[in-house]
Order: structure tokens, then sequence, then C-alpha cells
């Protein structure tokens, strides 16, 4: 517990000896239900006070949360003590790549403890806390800490009408995990589909979903049947003249969704409100096919839609406030953390991570081995590499906008050879979905066809960038400059949400608290410095926005002017 941080409930707890007794939530009589809570737990309190006074209740539980007598007398063994902390030791490295320096410090304090008293412990614990409260890492995830409840609050108001009723286009990949997260939270809402067999599965992946909680004890069958009952599913539009808000979540192609647009809003309400849920496409682009484009939003949702917290929402300069607030209101209702965004080509989290991936595929042309590109990924703090990633997205969905992305922005966004991505999607290789991709599943081996298809593009590593170092930042500096070129072009409003959307969108990793923290931390002059280097060498590609360049010309400046502080 102390490792992890795990939170568990309170019945576990009294299970477990911890705790002695509950106390219900609800006392009897009382005015409102914090009021009953508060006199009622005093109440209990001061009863349980007075029986330990009158020695009713013994000091000494039978049963405790302590070590039986023989782990007692196993825990009186100097070399088993060792072993002990060696053993917790090494899984914390495991577990934490030796980013997180706070278990390695909670190890020595236990250490301290049980080797030299617990005064000594309890003095190392306050010594180590004073040091680890005023580390990077700290700063990091407090942070996203802070961050993260402030995109769990609406900032745009409340909408003029609350949606109560949703409709969901499309049962293939995203909108069965859509409904999912809707009907969950009480949300009325209908699933549509054009096939009987499209329907017939998403509503079973739905279904699916809520009987593992049961089957794991998470929630009740009359629970999951109560949630289940606010889904209905239909291949025809009847229902969606009552609906207050329609996500579509069909094949991401602009005439399609064009044509459903229309389809959509010849049934559907004047109040009613469209939302798109795309990575990359246009929301301007869509919203010309519509007869009231103030009432289209984009909101991109990331897979599974059912684990991922964070909600892209994306406005155009024709959406109204009242349909943000909407699309604002209704992502927090499906549990989600938001951040929004301005129209623009792959939005914030999809251009950046694009970066990341054509700088991935060059490294890869120039013979490093893909596992060494996703390994240089993860010791940077990522939880998975770039071809790890994108075999979860789908080598086919990362062509598409690998080369719409290429197309708008130029020799700026280019990397790696796409002809390589092109040849695997033309071979069947998509990644997970397909069983094979730049890994076989099952196997999870590299897949020998990739190195096959790469002896045609192979190209010479220029050796003045190819330390470990310089390839690591090859793949981390075009993509922190893109975050900071996204603010600085206005996509994002602040940085705050620029980090969020790293970290909860694409998985920057949470050590370094988003691309912005790390400039401040590691300093925009030295990562300028880096990026001039690899500039001499590919061009434009590493060229640092204006902005970067504006805080190596202003050392005061600083994306965030103070340090965190926790506010609980």
């Amino acid at each position: 517990m102390l490792l992890s941080g795990k939170n568990i409930t309170a019945d576990k707890a009294r299970k477990m000896g911890l705790v002695d007794q509950l106390v219900d939530p609800l006392g009897p009589g009382l005015k409102t239900p914090q009021e009953q809570t508060i006199e009622y737990l005093e109440e209990v309190a001061v009863g349980v006070a007075k029986d330990l006074a009158n020695k009713k209740i013994p000091v000494i539980r039978e049963k405790s949360f302590r070590l039986k007598q023989n782990d007692w007398v196993l825990m009186g063994l100097g070399p088993v003590r060792k072993m002990i902390y060696n053993t917790a030791t090494k899984r914390v490295q495991k577990q934490s790549k030796n980013f997180y320096p706070a278990p390695f410090k909670i190890i020595e304090c236990v250490k301290t403890g049980i080797e030299q008293g617990s005064d000594a412990g309890y003095q190392a614990e306050a010594q180590s806390f004073g040091k680890l409260v005023m580390t990077s890492e700290s700063k990091a995830l407090i942070g996203l800490y802070n961050g993260h409840l402030l995109c769990k609050k609406n900032q745009f108001g409340s909408p003029e009408k609350e949606v109560k009723k949703l409709a969901i286009l499309g049962a293939g990949l995203m909108g069965p995990g859509i409904a999912q997260v809707s009907v969950d939270k009480g949300l009325t809402t209908i699933l549509k589909d054009t096939t009987e067999d499209g329907i017939s599965r998403g509503h079973e992946n739905v279904y699916k979903s809520f009987n593992t909680k049961v089957k794991e004890k998470a929630m009740t069958s009359f629970e999951r049947d109560a949630i289940m009952s606010n889904l209905s599913i239909q291949t025809d539009y009847s229902g969606f003249e009552s609906a207050d808000m329609v996500i579509e979540a069909v094949f991401e192609d602009l005439n399609i969704k064009r044509q459903v647009l229309k389809e959509v809003e010849a049934v559907i309400p004047p109040h009613c409100i469209f939302a798109t849920n795309t990575s990359a496409l246009s929301i301007r682009d869509i919203a010309a096919a519509s007869k009231r484009p103030e009432k289209v939003i984009g909101m991109h949702y990331f897979s599974p839609v059912d684990k991922m917290q964070l909600l892209e929402i994306i406005t155009t300069d024709k959406t109204s406030k009242d349909t943000l607030a909407s699309a604002v209101n209704v992502a927090l209702k499906q549990g989600k953390t938001v951040i929004t965004v301005k129209d623009g080509p792959g939005f914030y989290t999809t251009r950046c991570m694009g970066c990341l991936f054509v700088e991935s595929l060059r490294l890869l042309q120039e013979g490093v081995a893909v596992t060494k590109i996703d390994s240089l990924a993860r010791s940077f703090g990522f939880h998975v590499g770039p071809f790890m990633l994108t075999d979860e997205v789908g080598i086919d969905i990362g062509l598409h906008i690998s080369e719409m992305l290429c197309k708008v922005f130029g020799s700026r966004y280019e990397g790696g050879n796409l002809e390589i991505v092109k040849t695997m999607v033309e071979k069947g290789l998509k990644g997970r979905k397909s069983g094979k991709g730049f890994f076989v599943y099952g196997k999870m081996n590299v897949n020998p066809e990739v190195e096959e298809i790469l002896k045609k593009y192979r190209v010479t590593a220029p050796s003045s960038v190819s330390s470990e170092y310089d390839m690591q930042y090859r793949l981390m500096s075009r993509c922190i400059n893109e975050s900071v070129m996204c603010l600085q072009e206005g996509i994002i409003a602040t940085p705050l949400e620029g980090d969020i959307g790293a970290v909860f969108g694409y998985g920057f990793p949470p050590v370094h608290g988003g691309p912005f923290r790390f400039v401040d931390t590691f300093g925009a002059e030295r990562l300028v410095s880096l990026m001039k280097r690899f500039e001499d060498v590919y061009g434009n590609q590493f060229t640092p926005c204006q902005l970067l360049l504006d805080h190596v010309k202003d050392h005061s400046k600083r994306f965030y002017q103070s340090s965190p502080s926790l506010h609980l």
C-alpha cells in the first residue's frame, strides 16, 4: 500500500483489520446528508473513546493489522530482512523504471524504522518528504493533479438546455465505447448503425463490458441491467426527433461524415447539437455541409473509450458558446478529462503524436531496430514506444493521418518515408487489429515482414546526430516543439491544457509533467541548442518555433511562472 499509493474501500480496510469500525454515512433523523455524516460520526467516535476509557473495548484487538508471530520471528533475522528490502527495491525498479524517487525513499524509511527504531524511521520520513517535495518530479505531478482537477470542471457555464437524450451513429470501433460511458452515467442513449450485424455486435460489446464488472463483483447484475436499459439500438433514425445531441462516430472519411450530417439534420430538432468524433479531419470542412454550423462541434475520443480519460473538444469560429458548454457538460458526465482546442489539421494531440511517428520512421530507415526506438521512448518515460502505440491505433489510420498532415504542413512535417507504411497496409499489416503490424501479436515479436520491406528504403544515418542521446531527443524535440507551436498558433489556450492533453492523450511521461513543464525544467536554451544541431542535418523539421526562441532570448520567461502548490 505504501509503495503503490493504492486506495482501498472502507469495507476492505475493516476486513484487513486496518480499521476497527465503520460508520454508516447516514445517521438517523438528522438534517442534510453532510450534517448526518458529521454528527453521527462524532457520536460514534465519542462512544468508542468512552468504551476504551472504561475498558469495554480492549486496546489490543484479536484481529488487527499486524504481522503473525512466525513472521516476526523471521523479520528478526538480518539476512531475511535484507532479502525483503532487496526484493521490494527490485520490484519498484521494474515497475517505476527508476523515474519516480518516492518509492525508493519509502523503502529506506521503512528500513530505518525497523533497523533503528520508530523515532529514527519517522525522522527519516520527515526529512525524505522535505527533499522529495522540492524535486522536479513532485512539481510535475502536482501540476498534473491541479490541471486534471481544472479540466474536470465546466469553465464555459451551464448550457441553455441540458442534454438528456443522446444518439450515437456508428457501432464500429468507437461508437460502443461512447455508448458505454454514456449509459453508465445515466444518459438515455440510442446507438445506430446501418446493419443488423453491426448494431448487434455493438450492443454485445457494451453488454460484455458491464458483464465483466459483474464477474469481478464491481457491480451487481441488477445494476448492469438497469444501466443497459438506458441503451436502445436501431438501424434507422427513429427517436432522433427528440435527441438533444448526436455524436457521429462513423468511418474517418470527409464525404461520409458530411453525408451523415445532412441526413441527421433532416430529422433532429432545432436545438440538437451535432458532434463529430474524428482524430484529424477538419471540423470546419465537416460543418460546411451543415445548415446550422453553430451547432456543430468536434469531440475526439481516444480508444479504448472506457479507459482513456481524455476528450479533446474542437471548436470552429462558428461554433456557439452554448454548443461548447453543452459538449463539455456531456463529456464531464461521461467522466472525461476535457481540453478544448481550436480547429486545425490534427487538432492538438494527433498533430504532436504524428511528429513522433514520422521521426521514428526515419530512425527505422537509418537502421535503428524497432525495439531500440521503442526503448528510447520508454527510457524517456513513455509507457509504450511509438511503434507499439501505432499498432494499437491502427497503421492504416496512422498512415492516413500522416499523409494528411504532411500535405498540409509540407516539408516541415516530414520525416521517414511513408511508402514504408503504405506497403505495410497494402500487405494487410494494420497493427493489433489484424494480428500483425510492427509486431506480431500473440508472440509479441518484431514482425520480420517489416524488415523485408525496409530493405528497399534504407538510408545512411548521419554520425553527427546518431548517439542514443541524440536519437532520443530527435524524437522528443519534434514532439515538444509541435506542442509549443500549437500554443503559439492558438490551437490550445494554455500550457496547462497542452500538458494535460499530451499526458492523457498520447502518453507523454507524467514524470516530466507534460511538454511545457518539461521545457521549463530542461531549459528552452538547452532544447533549442539541440534542435539547431539537428536542423543543420535535416533542415526545417527541427527549426525551433518562435515561442521557444522567445524563451531563449528572455531567460525569465516560463510557461509556468511559479511552482505548483497542492490544493485539496
